[in-house]
């Protein structure tokens, strides 16, 4: 039965047991952090995103539900042009993606749902090969804001291997935007090997779960630098209006919240990423 999301359970849960495979035996998914990933209520997932397609996003969604006693299902917040791909657009709607606008996170959290959320968007899996595990920034901290708003713990994931599934030697822009896609990729193995070079490599992926912010009692330990322009920030706006102005101060200490919360979480992505790079051999071992 399908619902309004356009999830279908009975399709959704055929198609795990494919990714079952590819997570455990073709790519051979090492996971860390397992007892981090929320068993009930709201919470979202922020992760690196790569590899040309979203890949990593579907084993995302393949280890929570998987590992989780009520075999939760981690909504994906997807690119409008997946939602009209023939074939590719209806299975992302039905093994539970949504298109990614603030409405539809906003309403998926206020159901207590799990989210998915990769801040580096079509940048993050346009990466050349030459730029693998460099994250692209965040943005101005959306998905913080929202965390803030709905008290939605945010759950930093690492992914290393995605990267390395298709790598991009070139993309063609131009004939992307032609065909309606952000770019038209080139790699080692695709279109010289045609069908067979579209099939990804199998290449070893580490991914760790790290412990949820929590945003409503997030707190930052700040040095006496920082407090000092924090300090001097607020005196600046309070000036600026003549008198001690709480609601504009309220505003700069969330902005500032805002921003530390994205800052801190891409931080500790990075550190994972780099963590998990040093532990894996090679690209396949």
């Amino acid at each position: 039965m399908i619902d309004g999301y356009g999830f279908d359970k009975d399709f959704h849960d055929k198609a795990m047991k494919f990714w079952d495979f590819m997570a455990n035996y073709y790519w051979r998914v090492e996971i860390e952090g397992l007892e981090n990933i929320p068993e009930n209520g709201r919470g979202m997932l922020v992760m690196n995103h790569a590899g040309t397609i979203a890949l990593d996003v579907l084993i995302i969604k393949q280890i929570v539900f998987r590992n989780t006693i009520n075999e939760r299902i981690a909504w994906t917040l997807m690119a409008d042009f997946l939602t009209w791909t023939p074939f590719v657009g209806d299975y992302y709607w039905r093994t539970g993606n949504v298109l990614a606008c603030w409405k539809n996170a906003a309403r998926l959290l206020d159901e207590d749902k799990l989210i998915i959320v990769c801040p580096e968007g079509t940048k993050g899996v346009g990466k050349l090969f030459k730029e693998r595990y460099q994250v692209k920034s965040f943005g101005k901290g959306g998905f913080a804001r929202l965390a803030i708003q709905k008290n939605a713990p945010i759950i930093p994931i690492s992914v290393v291997g995605a990267e390395e599934t298709y790598p991009i030697v070139y993309k063609n822009e131009k004939l992307g935007e032609f065909l309606g896609f952000p770019f038209l990729p080139i790699t080692f193995t695709f279109p010289l090997l045609g069908l067979l070079g579209a099939f990804p490599l199998p290449s070893k992926w580490h991914v760790k779960f790290d412990k949820p912010v929590d945003p409503e009692n997030y707190v930052r330990n700040y040095s006496q630098i920082e407090k000092k322009a924090k300090d001097q920030q607020i005196k600046f706006v309070e000036d600026l209006y003549l008198y001690p102005c709480g609601d504009r101060r309220r505003e700069v200490e969330s902005n500032e919240a805002e921003e530390n919360i994205a800052r801190d979480v891409t931080s500790v992505i990075k550190r994972n990423l780099k963590t998990l790079l040093n532990k894996r051999k090679n690209i396949f071992f």
